[in-house]
This record gives C-alpha cells, sequence and structure tokens, in this order.
C-alpha cells in the first residue's frame, strides 16, 4: 500500500500544516489492516482510502440493546436479503428509490443521480442488503463492503414513506446482527464528525478512531463534534485540555504506546 498526502489550508502563523492522508491499496494488500489504521474507501476512486475519525461495532461486545429490540419490534414487517452487487439489477425503478430519498432525507446536490448510479456499479462496493415489506416489494437498500473479518456499512437509501419509521435504523441494525451472526469481527459505519452522527454509538461495543488509536469513550467522541477550542484551531495532541481530560498518562506516552507503525 501507498500512502498520499494532499496539503489543506496551511496557516503559518500557528505552525499548522494540515494533509488529508490518501491509501491507495494494491493488489497484495489486504482490507483489515486498511480498514483498522482508520481509513474509509472514497465514493470515486476504486482502491482509494481516506483517513477520517472513522467508527466500528466491535462485534465481540455486541449485543442487542433494548433500544435495538425495540427498533426490531417496530419494523417486523420488514425482511432483508443479501445480494452480490455483480449479481444486482440496478434498474430506474433502484434509481427513483435512491434519488427520491436523497432529495428528500438529505438534500438536493449532495448525491446526484451519476454518484448513486456509481456507488451500486463502480465497483467500491462489493454486496447490498435488499429490504422488502410484507408484499415482497422493495423498499430499501443498504451499500455494503463484506470482507473477512469485517463488513462496512458504506450507504443506505430507502423508500422516502418510510422516513421516520424507524426503517433506516432497522437497516444498519440488521446488517449488524448479519455480521455477528457470520463470525465477523468489526462492522465499520462511516464518519462521526457532527452530532447528527451519534445515531450510530447506539450499539453496544462501538468505538471511533481519534487519530492514534480507537476510544470506546463516547464523551471524548462529543467533545471532539462540539470542537476542541472554539476560539482557536488546534490541533488535538497539542490541546493540552484534551490530552489531561481524556489521556492523563500524557503525550509522550500516548506517542509510544499508540499510532500506526509505517515501514518505509
Amino acid at each position: 500500500m501507498k500512502l498520499f498526502f494532499s496539503e489543506f489550508k496551511p496557516n503559518y502563523e500557528d505552525y499548522s500544516f494540515p494533509y488529508q492522508i490518501w491509501l491507495l491499496k494494491e493488489e497484495s494488500d489486504l482490507a483489515d489492516p486498511i480498514y483498522n489504521a482508520g481509513f474509509l474507501p472514497t465514493r470515486h476512486l476504486p482502491n482509494v482510502y481516506y483517513l477520517s475519525r472513522s467508527l466500528r461495532v466491535n462485534l465481540n461486545e455486541f449485543e442487542l440493546s433494548s433500544e435495538n429490540r425495540r427498533i426490531l419490534g417496530k419494523t417486523q414487517e420488514f425482511e432483508s436479503s443479501l445480494v452480490s452487487l455483480s449479481d444486482f439489477d440496478y434498474s430506474p425503478a433502484v434509481q427513483k428509490m435512491c434519488k427520491d430519498y436523497v432529495s428528500k432525507k438529505i438534500g438536493e446536490g449532495v448525491l446526484g443521480t451519476q454518484s448513486i448510479k456509481g456507488i451500486f456499479t463502480n465497483g467500491i462496493y462489493n454486496s447490498v442488503f435488499v429490504f422488502k415489506n410484507r408484499e415482497k416489494q422493495p423498499v430499501g437498500y443498504a451499500v455494503v463492503n463484506i470482507y473477512d473479518p469485517l463488513l462496512q456499512y458504506g450507504y443506505a437509501f430507502y423508500d422516502q414513506t418510510f422516513i421516520g419509521q424507524n426503517l433506516g435504523a432497522r437497516m444498519m441494525l440488521e446488517a449488524i446482527m448479519w455480521a455477528k451472526q457470520n463470525n465477523k469481527q468489526f462492522v465499520y459505519l462511516g464518519t462521526g464528525y457532527q452530532t447528527s452522527s451519534l445515531y450510530k454509538t447506539e450499539f453496544r461495543g462501538v468505538e471511533f478512531f481519534n487519530g492514534f488509536c480507537w476510544s470506546k469513550n463516547l464523551t471524548e467522541l462529543k467533545k471532539l463534534i462540539s470542537g476542541l477550542n472554539q476560539n482557536k484551531d488546534e490541533y488535538l495532541l497539542k490541546n493540552e485540555d484534551f490530552i489531561d481530560k481524556f489521556y492523563p498518562q500524557g503525550l509522550e506516552t500516548i506517542l509510544r504506546q499508540y499510532g500506526t507503525k509505517v515501514n518505509f
């Protein structure tokens, strides 16, 4: 694998020189160590990953909570099947459902028609959970990557008439339960940068990548989402208040104990 560092908004006065880190997955590379290092696949470039505040569920610690059981009880009418995307029929009806969902739930201009089609057809993802109602009509699609030993929950689209009726929560929960039943170790749920992302933390065993380790401390995650310092941009590992509160062993211990080893 190869790492690439793309410059982003330097600030010489604060001696801050940020980079977006990309990873190129080469033919002999396994997916598991890439995800474990905090990377997720880009939507447009096959085998290219970006480093982010990724969230995942450690399935060794996952079991159904009372909230999970409530979701299952309220969505009993739905059933799912797992289909390889190489065998999936991306029809005009599928495209319309997905486009209507994006327009209603997310907003216009976020995912265009070609971008939606690419999620299903460009080879970045390999499987899809198809959800149907009692009448056996398709009502939702959850596009995923499945590798040994992980599942990555990529994109979900469903009939907009079910928005607000727990179908979205059921779809994510269904993927997690499937992964648990099929002896996977982790389910990756995307990124956690906004308060609206906190629904992904409603599963036992959830943890997030903070740049140097996987953390189970949701108070830490909420602090990062709310912002370290509202008055000044600052690197995480230069924020003394953050280090004192969440890693009191100190920065030197963090640098010795954590991090992703890279061989040059």
